[in-house]
């Protein structure tokens, strides 16, 4: 719930939590090895803006990320708290870009994002522990200020949860009817991330 996430956002404070959003690298380019690479938007987070600012950032608006960068960031807590740089050419080997969060605050959210997939249960896939989590957020009005009433479906997630082999971004922008994405993108998320079990052979983790 986005009370939820404002209640999370208020106890830690304004400076811890855009501390992590930057430790998170949401604001910064990832180094992926792809041309002409952009990068999200904290600017509203500043001292001189009202509480409002930080509470509906909390939830995901007032702010922008990039899709890499978001994959990136989900990718810390599925690397036990370590945020690496993504790469496209398979003769890179993997880079550390720093430590974001312990080891067990990592495990803590994973297991948050597991109960969130299986008491929902449309992105859930049998035998297995998915890790994700669903984002519906109003697409800005930018002539004329404020939001419109279309939305941007969003969903990320990463599995086996114990021993992850893969994440998955699934975006929508502006699907017919403003749907919530548990009816557009997390159907498609669990059809792709069972095919990647299937093609891969992936060992289940779950009973």
């Amino acid at each position: 719930l986005n009370t939820g996430a404002v209640f999370a956002e208020q106890q830690m404070g304004r400076d811890i939590f855009l501390k992590y959003l930057k430790r998170f690298g949401v604001d910064e380019k990832t180094g992926i090895d792809v041309p002409a690479e952009g990068r999200g938007n904290l600017k509203r987070l500043n001292p001189k803006e009202k509480d409002i600012a930080f509470a509906t950032a909390s939830y995901g608006q007032g702010v922008s990320v990039t899709p890499i960068e978001l994959l990136s960031a989900v990718s810390a807590i599925a690397n036990g708290g370590n945020l690496m740089r993504p790469y496209v050419n398979s003769a890179l080997l993997p880079k550390l870009v720093r430590r974001v969060v312990t080891e067990k605050t990592a495990m803590d959210v994973t297991g948050m994002m597991i109960s969130a997939v299986n008491k929902a249960e449309v992105g859930k896939i049998n035998g297995y522990n998915i890790a994700g989590k669903s984002g519906t957020a109003y697409v800005p009005d930018f002539k004329d200020g404020g939001y419109t009433e279309d939305v941007i479906n969003t969903y990320v997630g990463f599995g086996p949860a114990s021993n992850p082999k893969f994440i998955i971004l699934v975006k929508i922008d502006k699907p017919i009817g403003a749907p919530l994405a548990g009816v557009t993108v997390v159907p498609a998320f669990r059809d792709l991330a069972q095919f990647i079990i299937n093609y891969y052979s992936i060992a289940p983790d779950a009973l």
